[in-house]
């Protein structure tokens, strides 16, 4: 097949034109042989190694299924984060564990609320069922996966069981080349998030059924429940606990300042890939893989470039203009602290003229805030005035108000909320206000008041260049510093609606979080994490994903991103110092594709996992992929 023609250049303009050369033309792959000169019916080895997260007995029982087949193997294990089974790449396999102990314990580092009395889960007799004490949550852990040649990590959790009871796929969700739970071709940062996210999953199953947060009495169905109306029917109802509950864990993980030192350097890839998952919709099933030796990826590969051009270091024309207007909002340090400032002003307006503190109807004053606050027929509270520097205008009313001095005072909320500075305004119509505070309000000591706060509403953020209409869920918390003064700490962010400028409407959602909340410092020092629907020439279909500093979306220099074009996903990380240049390439089911450019030579390999399918090389100046059959396909 001729692919010559569609040859484009790699990194520089016109470098492939330079490099002189045959004018003969280079040989491609064959049509009439399978295996482009492999044993086609030589089926690759699979290790598989697994990772369970710590709240359960890693001992017990490991049961493998092939799907096809249904034959079963059957392992007992003392420890399974320490198992490796040997498989048949390619195929599907169901994984079922039936730990040992069957309890599960406490996920939560600040612990998972009071004991009964004399309840025999108190180890230590503190009335407190502390971190790693037994809970009583029902946990269950299964999950599929096509397994790749080479190593291959599966990483249990409460999701990955949700998806395996009908063999769906994430990968179009996370827009990962194989299902969330499954690494293959991987760097330690990816083995970290895909550690924290088997966490989140698995920790918020258990959460969700503790309730610590919710009220007496209220009835919680399974998880199953949640997720088949969430993926059947679109409602999102139950659903949306399970999704405050991850971000809850990873709230917890990044103010934790021994745990954040890790966690920090991967949350903006962990809020978008594990967020975008829980999405459920349009999953595929999975199934085994086709001919293991093929170019597909190749394909894939060759044809995304002429919506991404990386080889011009930058993004196509189109692509770039849509995505500089979005990196300006994001790096809009207005915009940014717009959120913080709103969150803010409702947290201190309700600390400071609250029934905790005894406060009669009437008017009072919160630093450069007037308030008035009414209690009849509910607690009310409207606000006028300004914080730091931003105009704020505030109407809310409160649903609930729960007094406690030993789970901390709760308040359940909603209303309408506006704050601006300068050609900024946020305005946000809130259905879901909640504000938890640390133990009960001391009424000496209001202002150093301590806790977590939870908004959820319809937003509309404007700018001079833009306009930006969504649904937002935002985490604030309020710790603590060394200075021994309380700080507000934007823990995580989502956006999730339609972009507009003069140049486009574009469905997007981004995730924020602070990255370094212990600095303690008046900047925010956000990172973001972006999905992108864009409406392409050529390309109608084309889904991005990418997390970075948020003035560094449009740099492709070093760079990791996501797209699916075509319902097929790629992974690219790309990494350019001089004249040394390299990109890495993620297909579909472990297919991966390393290429390494000095000067006008290019080296490296096409692969499935750890096989290696074609070296890549220059030939007569053009580079591509030589077979064993000593065929050649062109890369670009």
């Amino acid at each position: 097949m001729q692919n010559i023609n569609k040859i484009l250049p790699l990194l520089l303009a016109g470098i492939l034109t330079a490099c002189g050369g045959s004018s003969d033309p280079a040989p491609t792959v064959s049509d009439t042989e399978a295996g482009l000169g492999h044993d086609v019916t030589q089926v690759p080895s699979a290790a598989v190694t697994f990772y369970l997260p710590e709240f359960a007995d890693a001992s017990g029982t490991l049961t493998v299924t092939e799907v096809s087949s249904r034959e079963t193997q059957e392992f007992t294990v003392s420890d399974l984060n320490q198992q490796t089974v040997t498989l048949d790449a390619g195929r599907l396999y169901q994984f079922e564990f039936s730990p040992g102990a069957g309890r599960v314990l406490c996920p939560r580092k600040l612990g998972c609320g009071r004991a009964l009395r004399d309840d025999p889960n108190d180890l230590n007799g503190n009335d407190e069922i502390d971190f790693a004490e037994p809970v009583s949550a029902d946990v269950s852990y299964s999950l599929a996966a096509k397994p790749v040649a080479g190593q291959n990590q599966l990483y249990f959790s409460s999701y990955a069981t949700l998806l395996s009871e009908s063999t769906l796929d994430s990968t179009v969700l996370s827009l990962t080349n194989t299902p969330i739970y499954h690494l293959s071709h991987s760097r330690l940062n990816k083995s970290l998030q895909a550690e924290y996210a088997a966490q989140a999953f698995t920790y918020a199953d258990i959460m969700r059924q503790l309730n610590t947060q919710g009220s007496e009495g209220d009835v919680i169905p399974p998880l199953s429940d949640a997720f088949d109306l969430a993926y059947t029917s679109n409602d999102y109802t139950l659903w949306q606990t399970y999704i405050n509950e991850v971000n809850q864990y990873f709230m917890e993980e990044l103010l934790d300042e021994k745990g954040s030192k890790l966690f920090a350097g991967v949350v903006d890839q962990v809020l978008l890939m594990t967020n975008e998952a829980m999405q459920l919709q349009d999953i595929e099933t999975l199934k085994d893989s086709e001919t293991v030796f093929n170019n597909n990826l190749l394909n894939h590969f060759r044809d995304s470039l002429g919506v991404v051009r990386l080889q011009e270091e930058k993004y196509s024309a189109e692509l770039d203009v849509k995505l500089s207007e979005i990196e300006r909002l994001v790096s809009n340090e207005v915009a940014q602290e717009s959120f913080l400032v709103l969150s803010e002003a409702v947290y201190d307006v309700v600390n400071n003229v609250s029934p905790a503190r005894n406060s009669e109807p009437g008017s009072y004053q919160v630093g450069d805030l007037d308030i008035v606050f009414t209690t009849e027929p509910s607690f009310a509270w409207r606000v006028t005035g300004t914080n730091r520097e931003f105009e704020v205008s505030m109407d809310v009313t409160s649903s609930e108000w729960r007094k406690s001095p030993t789970l901390g005072d709760r308040i359940s909320a909603s209303g309408v909320v506006s704050v601006r500075k300068g050609n900024v305004s946020l305005e946000a119509d809130l259905s879901d206000i909640f504000l938890l505070f640390d133990g009960s309000f001391d009424a000496d000591n209001l202002q150093m008041a301590t806790g977590t706060s939870r908004f959820a509403g319809k937003v509309s953020l404007q700018t001079a260049a833009s306009t930006t209409k969504a649904d937002m869920r935002l985490r604030l918390n309020r710790v603590l510093s060394p200075r021994n003064t309380v700080e507000s700490i934007i823990a995580n962010l989502r956006l999730r609606g339609d972009f507009e400028t003069v140049n486009q409407v574009t469905p997007v959602t981004v995730y924020a979080a602070e990255q370094s909340p212990f600095e303690f410092d008046t900047m925010l020092d956000l990172v973001f994490g972006l999905h992108v629907d864009f409406d392409l020439k050529g390309a109608p279909d084309f889904q991005l994903q990418l997390a970075a500093d948020p003035a560094n979306f449009t740099n492709l220099n070093s760079a990791e991103i996501s797209y699916l074009l075509g319902g097929k996903v790629m992974q690219l990380d790309v990494r350019r110092s001089g004249d040394n240049n390299s990109i890495v390439a993620q297909g579909k089911d472990g297919y991966w594709l390393d290429v390494k450019q000095k000067g006008r030579n290019f080296t490296g390999g096409y692969y499935y996992g750890d096989q290696l399918i074609g070296d890549v090389k220059t030939v007569r100046g053009i580079p591509g992929v030589l077979f064993p059959d000593g065929s050649f396909e062109s890369l670009f």
